[in-house]
C-alpha cells in the first residue's frame, strides 16, 4: 500500500482524481480517501497545514493502516533557489526541519538514492522537468525575498514547505521507504503578502485579515495571484504524481 500525504483540500481534490474504486476514509481523525492507482492500493490523506498537524497525522495513519510499504509527501512549496519557476517539480534528496524562525536546522533526514531513482526515472520518462535538492520544512511561511535568499544560502534548501520533514522522520523511524515530491507555488523572487495573517498551523486570523484587506487593497490582488499560482502548482503536482504511480516505482 502507498500512503500519500498532502496538506489541505486544494491539494487533496486534484489527487483524488488519480484514484479508482475511491471511497472516503472512515472515522473522524483521518481525512482523505482510499482507492487504487497504477495497480497498487493507495491511501491519500490531508494532514492539515503545519509541522504539528503533519507529525500527528503521520503517526496516526501509520499506527492504523496495515500494509504500508511506501510513503509519499506531496503538495505545493515555495522556491528558495532563484531558477525554480511556478509549477516546477522538486524531488527532495534531504528533508530539513527549520529551528523555530532561525536560519538553522533542527533535524534532517536523507532520502536514499534507491528511493529517489525510480521516481526520477518516471518523471524523465514522462518528460516532466524537475529539480533535485534539499527541501526545508518551516513552522511559518518564509514570505520575504531576503529571507528566502538567506534560507537558501545558509541551509542549501531549494524549496520550503510546512509538513514534509516530520512525515519523513516518522517514516524513517519505522524503516519505511519515503519520497518527497513537491511543486513550486511561489518563486524565490515572490514576496508573499499577508503571510503574517496566518499562524504556524496555516490558520488565517479572520478579523486582522478583514482589516488588512480594507487598509491594504493590494492584498486582494496578491491573493488572486497566489490562487492562480496554486492552480498551476497543483496541476503540475497531479501530473507528476500520476507519472510515478503509473510507472509503479
Amino acid at each position: 500500500m502507498i500512503l500519500i500525504f498532502c496538506a489541505f483540500g486544494a491539494e487533496l481534490w486534484p489527487l483524488r482524481s488519480l484514484l479508482t474504486d475511491t471511497k472516503p476514509l472512515t472515522g473522524d481523525e483521518l481525512r482523505g480517501f482510499q482507492g487504487r492507482a497504477g495497480g497498487s492500493d493507495v491511501v491519500l490523506i490531508a494532514s492539515g497545514i503545519g509541522i504539528r498537524r503533519a507529525r500527528q497525522a503521520a503517526a496516526l495513519a501509520l499506527d492504523r493502516l496495515d500494509g504500508v510499504n511506501r510513503v509519499i509527501m506531496t503538495g505545493v512549496a515555495g522556491a528558495l533557489r532563484a531558477d525554480l519557476p511556478i509549477g516546477r517539480v522538486v524531488l527532495a534528496d534531504r528533508l530539513l526541519v527549520r529551528r523555530d524562525e532561525e536560519f538553522a536546522v533542527e533535524a534532517e533526514v536523507e532520502t536514499p538514492v534507491s528511493h529517489r531513482e525510480p521516481f526520477a526515472a518516471a518523471l524523465q520518462a514522462a518528460q516532466i522537468s524537475f529539480a533535485v535538492g534539499p527541501v526545508l520544512t518551516s513552522r511559518r511561511v518564509i514570505a520575504k525575498v531576503a529571507d528566502k535568499r538567506r534560507a537558501y544560502q545558509a541551509l542549501g534548501a531549494i524549496a520550503v514547505d510546512m509538513e514534509s520533514a516530520p512525515i519523513a522522520l516518522e517514516a524513517a523511524r519505522r524503516e519505511l521507504p519515503f519520497i518527497c515530491l513537491r511543486t513550486i507555488m511561489d518563486t524565490a523572487g515572490d514576496e508573499i503578502e499577508g503571510a503574517h495573517l496566518a499562524d504556524e498551523n496555516g490558520r488565517v486570523r479572520l478579523l486582522p485579515a478583514a482589516a488588512a484587506l480594507i487598509t491594504q487593497p493590494r492584498l486582494l490582488a496578491a491573493s488572486i495571484r497566489l490562487m492562480r499560482n496554486l492552480r498551476s502548482a497543483t496541476r503540475s503536482m497531479t501530473e507528476a504524481l500520476a507519472a510515478v504511480l503509473n510507472s509503479k516505482p
